[in-house]
């Protein structure tokens, strides 16, 4: 389902491709759920002692209210079903700009009420339940959590972002898919951190300006979600190739993160021309703030990586499918 958004409306949160807030379905409340592991260890004839073993799992949820008549419309549950039904860690960004790490769908509940003659509810009562994605080390495969500042991120500048490339020592399919999809993982991680602290930066700066540059916040939020797709894609096809080392799955695997990294492409090209026209209208304006005009300058810079990132990817691995199937 195609979601529509009225981009530069206050957004509470986005999952993946979902942006939460009035316009679409805003939560009432958020509850966040913290384990740590302390199993218990018996001992004859004394007290248990308890084993401390790292840390458990981490839940979100989120109840909230959609009335479909006022604003919102029916569809949003269906669109949250769709983004829950890709099987894949979908990136969470608060309405401040911060990543929040990778999160699983795993449960929507769905309260209809106070129906209108032809059946279609008036109030739409949700429910949906997150758990947070984590690697298999145990540290978190998104940057969730994590202080921007303490990244080395300073106004204006980029984290390191490398070039993925296929490892050189690297002589089989396998070997390449996988070591692509490893590059390419810490590319994307370190991208999205960047992107995150552009979003932040330029949002707080164009907020004055906001009816002249409805799209450049939704815009440069898009480029934050399409480093997060591009970072779960090669973990996904990394994971793969580990699990099964077969060169027909590391070239259907590559092959798969080629395609994705393709279209994600012209969505931070797309988002890249978006920003740029919204520097040339803050330029034209009178009395702008020369930091408020670069804020922007660097959120569209940071698409233009973000478009180069992923059409590096896409070469790199057609050269694994090409070379493997010569």
């Amino acid at each position: 389902m195609a979601l529509d958004y009225t981009i530069g409306t206050p957004v509470m949160m986005q999952l993946g491709g979902f942006q939460f807030g009035i316009n679409t379905a805003a939560f009432q409340t958020l509850a966040r759920s913290n384990e740590w592991r302390w199993p218990s260890q018996d001992r004859f004839g004394k007290p248990p002692v308890l084993q401390h073993v790292g840390q458990g799992a981490e839940t979100i949820t989120l109840p909230g209210v959609i009335y479909p008549e006022w604003r919102g419309g029916l569809g949003q549950l269906d669109a949250m079903r769709a983004q829950a039904g890709k099987g894949e860690p979908l990136t969470m960004v608060d309405g401040k700009g911060n990543a929040m790490g990778l999160w699983a769908i795993e449960r929507i509940d769905e309260k209809q009420a106070v129906f209108a003659a032809s059946g279609t509810p008036r109030k739409v009562e949700f429910t949906l339940q997150l758990r947070r994605f984590f690697e298999a080390d145990g540290n978190s495969l998104a940057s969730g959590g994590f202080s921007l500042d303490s990244l080395g991120l300073v106004a204006n500048s980029f984290a390191p972002v490398g070039t993925p490339t296929i490892p050189a020592e690297a002589t089989t399919a396998v070997e390449q898919s996988k070591g692509l999809a490893d590059s390419v993982m810490d590319s994307a991680k370190a991208m999205a951190a960047t992107a995150s602290k552009a979003y932040t930066e330029m949002k707080d700066k164009v907020a004055p300006y906001t009816s002249q540059l409805a799209d450049a916040a939704g815009a440069a939020l898009r480029v934050v979600d399409t480093a997060g797709q591009l970072q779960t894609a090669a973990f996904q096809a990394s994971n793969v190739v580990g699990r099964n080392p077969v060169t027909a799955v590391a070239l259907s695997s590559v092959q798969t993160l080629g395609n994705k990294a393709g279209s994600l492409q012209m969505m931070a090209s797309s988002s890249s021309r978006l920003l740029r026209d919204s520097t040339s209208k803050l330029e034209a304006m009178a009395n702008v703030p020369a930091a408020t005009i670069q804020s922007v300058r660097v959120a569209a810079a940071c698409a233009e990586k973000t478009a180069t990132l992923c059409r590096q990817t896409a070469g790199e691995a057609a050269k694994i499918t090409g070379v493997a199937t010569a």
